[in-house]
């Protein structure tokens, strides 16, 4: 483990206590509508860690390195990466980003790592995120499929097996070790599967802003959400085939809903709140204070 993992520092030095780690893998068949760069693109850089070795985790044939030329002249080479880094949230509270490329090779072995950064840092919840490509139209509101590891959903009543890429493969190997663990897979429409969709990132940020308890900017993930739509269709404007295929989408949509399994964390009630319902908001907000505060959506200023 010593030859795989390998730490900025020494963290013995740095003794903190954070309590969430949240994994986004880039460019897995489990991230479509590029969920993962969005979202680490929105919350920032953050200072680094622990490293990862490359030439342990990856088949560099598969996963190739990128050198940039100019005027004929090799000047830089990216290697596939895998790392973690630490940030700090809008209201101050830090948390760990284990981020970078789906590795080829030693899952296991990199879940042990993992395993070890959690235990240094006191992590209590592990968090992975992404998309799936599926069959809806991008004119309904996004919905996210949430699963944790040994913790059904009273919802979602139905018994499946399938592949799963790394980041779900922490899910499950921390989840053994006694982690609380999460992934939240937004649903992609297929045929924005290669692009980035900023409604689903901010879909996706909104919950785990509200389930992890941080402060997550959503940056302009909201502003490019507003005109996403009119894009896509413009974009899609000579090509009527598409606009059949939209409708039909919708109509399958409207017919059969997005299913219990899924959830719309966008949905907003239009009815007014009962006494009880604006006594027990109350509650909620003098309890998060003064201490630990509940995850608040704030947008970054441009």
């Amino acid at each position: 483990m010593a030859d795989l993992l390998e730490f900025a520092s020494d963290p013995d030095e740095t003794p903190i206590q954070i309590s969430t780690l949240i994994c986004a893998i880039e460019g897995n068949p489990s991230d479509a509508g590029g969920i993962c760069g969005a979202l680490t693109q929105t919350i920032g850089e953050g200072e680094l860690i622990a490293s990862f070795d490359p030439d342990l985790i990856f088949d560099f044939r598969a996963e190739r390195p990128v050198i940039a030329f100019e005027n004929g002249a090799m000047t830089k080479m990216v290697d596939p990466r895998l790392d973690v880094y630490l940030l700090t949230d809008l209201e101050g509270d830090k948390f760990l980003l284990l981020k970078g490329n789906e590795p080829d090779l030693r899952w296991h072995s990199l879940a042990e790592g993992v395993l070890q950064i959690a235990t240094q840092f006191a992590i209590e919840k592990f968090y992975a995120v992404g998309g799936l490509g599926s069959g809806i139209p991008h004119t309904r509101p996004v919905d996210l499929l949430v699963r944790s590891y040994d913790r059904p959903d009273p919802h979602h009543q139905s018994s499946y097996m399938q592949s799963v890429g790394f980041a779900e493969f922490l899910v499950y190997a921390l989840g053994t070790a006694g982690l609380d663990t999460s992934s939240i897979m937004a649903r992609v429409p297929f045929y924005l599967a290669n692009s980035v969709y900023a409604q689903a990132a901010g879909a996706v940020v909104t919950y785990l802003s509200e389930d992890s308890g941080l402060a997550l900017p959503l940056g302009d993930l909201e502003r490019v959400a507003d005109i996403e739509g009119s894009q896509i269709d413009t974009a899609f404007a000579d090509q009527p085939e598409f606009s059949k295929l939209v409708a039909s989408l919708e109509e399958d949509y409207d017919t059969d809903g997005p299913g219990s399994a899924f959830i719309i964390p966008t949905e907003k009630k239009d009815e007014i709140p009962s006494a009880d319902e604006i006594g027990a908001a109350a509650e909620q907000f003098l309890a998060r204070r003064p201490g630990r505060k509940r995850g608040r959506h704030i947008k970054r200023d441009t």
